[in-house]
């Protein structure tokens, strides 16, 4: 009997020791994705974390933050509910077996509050047809292409005197809106295809320091000149149709990770520097070519033209593929701007521009359903601002020389006026303080030039 305690007495001392032993051996968990990777600033989100190495008794913390409702589903899956918090956070568990390693695809980020205004137009400061503040009344605020897309080394003075490009920007800014400026590289072929002028450093090429100068030269030099202001940079229009092969991210984040390292050492702030984004997992291959992007992009902008409710073509397209593509973003998922979509009407301006059949009653119900379906993308705070295309151009035009809207430029002006898009509120406040177009690669914009409607009208952009 003695023999058989004392074995029982050193079986449970091996099984202790043995187990003691497991414990040390085994990883600590480790998180390699979170979905959705964004959510309100007061917490509530219900957030999938995948990874490894889950067990029970994990504990979940967003920042410094515990969060709440933590389930374990599996070694590999976990969910919880986010805390309040602010900003960009990781999302971290912790056990008995140690804290998860910070990795970029655990960044949760906090939506700010909905912007005010929110609504734009490309070449929204055209001022042959009619008041140049037509929209701006009616909150409809943003400006980008033509008189303020620039060619990267340009300046906004010099000798002390406001550049042509200077004046262009300081009436739009006076007239109450927020301009968007692209700044292109120089030399480019201007059409959609790929372009061997791209910025790059392949074959001893110095095209790539060159922009990424130029680039910080010309928006130093902006917001020099407007202290205070809000003024958003793109560095490049559309990248995705002049790379080599065509929609190559890889070859865009080489451009930006050179880019936005020299911008933030120039102190302009990367919460105003918008990089391209794309469906067809552009935004992937850019993290694979340079993964410091994983946490260097600090906003993001879009060209979803396309269907008015849902996302088509490899998420390349339609209002609706925006989450999609911010799913694949680690940071930046929370400061996003459409900055062109829009419907062409064949019987406006004789529908130049226009690739299909669509009526203006057509064109004008797509745009009033895109608008209605990015409301709740605005309401969440990560869609910073929407620019539809045009003002001026085409069968894509809102408005028509001497002033009259067209169709769809009164269901962008009642829209904006309505609750969902801002409010007459909204403007007062502000004025105290589908389907695309034939794509368009430009390289330097168009020079301004006084033409017979007495404005400094570029050449239109399409």
């Amino acid at each position: 009997m003695h023999r058989w305690r004392l074995a029982l007495v050193l079986l449970s001392v091996l099984s202790a020791a043995l187990a003691s032993g497991a414990s040390a051996l085994a990883a600590a968990p480790a998180v390699t994705a979170i979905h959705p990777n964004n959510g309100p600033a007061a917490g509530g989100t219900a957030v999938t974390i995948t990874g490894d190495g889950f067990i029970a008794g994990s504990t979940v913390a967003f920042g410094q933050a515990s969060a709440t409702g933590v389930t374990i589903e599996s070694s590999t899956s976990m969910t919880a509910t986010s805390p309040s918090g602010s900003a960009t956070v990781q999302v971290t568990v912790t056990n008995a077996n140690g804290t998860s390693a910070a990795v970029p695809r655990d960044q949760f980020a906090y939506d700010p509050p909905p912007s005010d205004p929110w609504l734009g137009l490309n070449g929204n400061s055209s001022t042959y047809l009619g008041p140049v503040d037509r929209f701006v009344e009616h909150g409809i605020a943003y400006d980008r292409s033509g008189a303020i897309e620039w060619a990267a080394g340009e300046l906004a003075e010099e000798h002390g005197q406001a550049t042509e490009r200077g004046q262009a920007l300081s009436a739009d800014i006076q007239h109450g809106m927020i301009p968007v400026v692209t700044i292109e590289y120089r030399g480019g072929t201007g059409e959609f295809s790929p372009d061997p002028s791209f910025p790059t450093e392949a074959n001893g090429s110095n095209t790539l320091r060159e922009y990424v100068q130029g680039f910080v030269q010309s928006a130093a030099s902006i917001l020099a000149a407007h202290p205070g202001k809000t003024i958003l940079f793109e560095p490049i229009n559309e990248p995705w149709g002049a790379t080599t092969p065509q929609y190559n991210g890889g070859e865009y984040a080489d451009v930006i990770a050179k880019l936005l390292p020299a911008a933030r050492q120039a102190h302009i702030p990367l919460s105003s520097v918008y990089v391209a984004a794309y469906g067809r997992h552009w935004v992937s291959q850019m993290y694979a070519a340079q993964p410091s992007l994983q946490s260097e992009v600090q906003g993001w902008y879009l060209h979803p033209y396309g269907s008015a409710s849902a996302s088509v073509k490899e998420d390349s397209g339609g209002i609706q593929s925006l989450p999609h593509v911010q799913a694949e973003m680690t940071s930046g998922q929370n400061n996003i701007i459409v900055s062109e979509i829009g419907y062409c009407a064949e019987e406006v301006n004789g529908g130049r521009g226009c690739q299909h059949n669509e009526t203006s009653a057509q064109a004008t119900a797509n745009l009033s359903q895109m608008l209605q379906d990015a409301v709740p993308y605005h309401q969440a705070g990560w869609l910073r601002a929407l620019l539809v295309y045009s003002r001026n151009d085409g069968g894509w035009a809102m408005q028509l020389p001497g002033g009259a809207f067209t169709r769809e430029g009164e269901a962008l002006s009642a829209f904006a006026r309505s609750a969902a898009g801002g409010g007459a509120i909204s403007v007062r406040r502000h004025r105290r303080g589908h389907r695309r177009p034939a794509p368009r690669r430009a390289s330097a914009p168009a020079a301004v030039s006084v033409d017979t409607h007495g404005a400094g009208r570029p050449t239109p952009a399409r």
